[in-house]
């Protein structure tokens, strides 16, 4: 709950608990008023007519009686039983309403001493008078609380009333306090809010006194004042420091980097020069590697010009994709295979035929991580490298077990550190320490566990994401159904070709030209149940999102890209409401003929 909240809830709660409480208060004392009044005022009333009755005399005393207790029954509505016992307690006669019910004795009531009683919702009233001989007679007088209780109501509405006119002015009057009380506090908020969000210390609290140069804290209308003044003050010094630190941290950050990037590329440029010396020979496998290489120096090579591009800020942070973890190991692998020793072994187990894992990377700085892990263990003497891919709980994991030599016990707890090395001349200390920030920054942990003389196993733990609503796992079609097919990637066509042919598809048409696609096909115009299989960057006049944009095929279109984990490409895809098929899926692609 917010600071002002609280202020607004206390100031509230008082007035309205003071108000219900004076309320509350105001309606005992009338209520207890008023029912003493009602009380007395028919105590006093039944003594005069005891007083009456005594002096009555004669043989018509008894008939004047009961005309003056009948007069008294029918003149107030609410005397509703008037009884007279004699000396004996003998019942001498009494006078009823006729729509009054007993619900009590009035012998029982005779017992005790005048004055007004309360019985099942009933005002009792005991009278005593004595005749001339001496005799006592006691009369007891039955009282309805009708009366009363209208009267106890009527101040108990009123009271409501006024409790709620009170709880609205109280309401008001909290609103208009809450907001005096803190706007100062809520200047002061906002403004620090917004410099944690900008450090920007160059900004500073409007308080009375500060446009006269007055000292901080001095001559302040109230604390708040006092305490913008000192906040001013404080962010003044603030922004000198922030000044001097950012130029002394350009200096570093510019020899960090550069030695990050000496570090990063030194692992994919020696790939490429194996690679290239293979070509020759066997030509796939070694083009596919100096492909992965490529875009892995790449990678590196635009962090570089990002961080110089933004000298006066912080250095270039590579942006996140959501992609696949398979793929991207499965390259630094690759890239390590072509330029092993004959004596060194390097395996990858765990990685299913079809990539599974959706995580959130940065890309080129977790494949770094991973090729500095396996740097660190072949150059620490290490014969067999072994990465074991899994799963744990909601967390995807990666073993990279070594047969080295182990790290010792003393240094176990700076590996991790900047700078730090042992045991390789040259080494710069950079590689384990952006191994463990690459892996955190996912959310993710590094963990480390080593015996000397015979190994240690690096073991992080990553987040996974869920597939994405985007992701086409099949497709399903009939065997008549006519469905586009355009890569100008041959390989990639051809092995749609053979899935297609593999399921005796009749209406499958393959282009390679997105130009020979769209001079063929009316694209604006085709079959409802036509689908649609289309690469991303066709080097012709249109790429594939735009061509999906034109043909508004929904989820009968498909894009099929190298690009998948790109969010641009995410975005667009979600946007059209098109499937995505990621280009390493290919080869286990499940395309299959609906049943029904």
């Amino acid at each position: 709950m917010s600071f002002s909240k609280k202020i607004f809830l206390a100031i509230f709660g008082t007035a309205v608990f003071s108000a219900l409480t004076v309320c509350l208060v105001l309606n005992t004392a009338l209520s207890s008023h008023r029912i003493t009044e009602f009380e007395e005022s028919y105590i006093d009333h039944m003594n005069l007519l005891a007083g009456t009755l005594v002096r009555l005399e004669g043989d018509q005393a008894k008939l004047a009686m009961n005309n003056l207790l009948e007069d008294m029954i029918h003149h107030d509505v609410d005397n509703l039983n008037v009884e007279l016992f004699g000396p004996e307690n003998e019942n001498l006669g009494k006078v009823t309403r006729p729509e009054f019910e007993p619900t009590f004795d009035s012998a029982e009531m005779v017992s005790k001493a005048d004055g007004a009683y309360w019985r099942d919702g009933r005002m009792v009233v005991l009278t005593s008078l004595e005749d001339k001989s001496g005799k006592e007679y006691r009369l007891v007088t039955t009282i309805s609380a009708a009366t009363i209780e209208k009267e106890l109501n009527r101040i108990k509405y009123t009271l409501l009333g006024t409790a709620a006119a009170l709880i609205l002015f109280s309401l008001w009057l909290s609103r208009v306090l809450t907001r005096t009380l803190l706007r100062k506090v809520n200047a002061i908020y906002t403004l620090l809010a917004e410099i944690t969000q900008t450090q920007d210390y160059s900004k500073r609290v409007n308080v009375a006194g500060e446009e006269s140069g007055e000292g901080p804290g001095r001559n302040s209308r109230d604390e708040l004042d006092g305490l913008g003044r000192n906040l001013n003050h404080m962010l003044q010094a603030l922004q000198a420091s922030q000044s001097r630190l950012l130029e002394a941290e350009r200096d570093k950050a510019r020899s960090q980097v550069a030695a990050q990037v000496a570090h990063d590329i030194r692992s994919p440029l020696m790939s490429m020069n194996m690679a290239l010396s293979q070509i020759e020979n066997a030509p796939m496998e070694p083009l596919a590697i100096l492909k992965s290489a490529v875009a892995r120096v790449a990678g590196i090579v635009q962090k570089l010009s990002a961080s110089i591009a933004k000298q006066d800020q912080e250095s270039g942070v590579e942006a996140p994709k959501l992609t696949l973890v398979e793929p991207l190991i499965a390259s630094v692998v690759n890239e390590h295979s072509v330029r092993l020793k004959p004596v060194q072994e390097l395996t990858l187990t765990g990685v299913s035929p079809l990539p599974e894992i959706w995580s959130v990377l940065q890309v080129n700085e977790l494949q770094s991580a991973i090729s500095n892990l396996i740097n660190n263990a072949f150059e620490a003497g290490a014969t067999k490298v072994d990465l074991v891919l899994g799963a744990e709980g909601k967390k995807w994991t990666l073993q990279i077990r070594d047969n080295g030599k182990g790290i010792p016990a003393a240094i176990l707890e700076k590996i991790f550190e900047r700078s730090f090395t042992s045991g390789k001349a040259g080494g710069s200390g950079l590689g384990l320490f952006q191994a463990k920030a690459a892996i955190e920054w996912t959310g993710g942990t590094l963990e480390v566990s080593t015996v000397e003389g015979e190994g240690t196993v690096f073991t992080m733990k990553v987040p996974k994401e869920k597939n994405p609503a985007w992701l086409a796992p099949s497709i399903e079609v009939a065997l008549d159904q006519k469905i586009f097919f355009v890569d100008d990637d041959l390989n990639v066509l051809s092995a749609w070709q053979a899935k297609a042919a593999a399921l005796g598809l009749t209406a499958a048409a393959f282009y390679s030209s997105v130009d020979k696609f769209l001079a063929e096909v009316p694209v604006t115009s085709l079959p409802e149940s036509a689908l649609l299989i289309i690469d991303q960057n066709l080097n012709g006049s249109k790429t594939g999102l735009e061509i999906l944009e034109q043909v508004a095929l929904a989820k009968r279109a498909y894009l099929c890209t190298s690009e998948f984990d790109e969010k641009w490409v995410q975005d667009r895809v979600r946007k059209l409401n098109v499937h995505l098929i990621p280009k390493p899926w290919i080869s286990q692609f499940e395309l299959k003929v609906r049943t029904s």
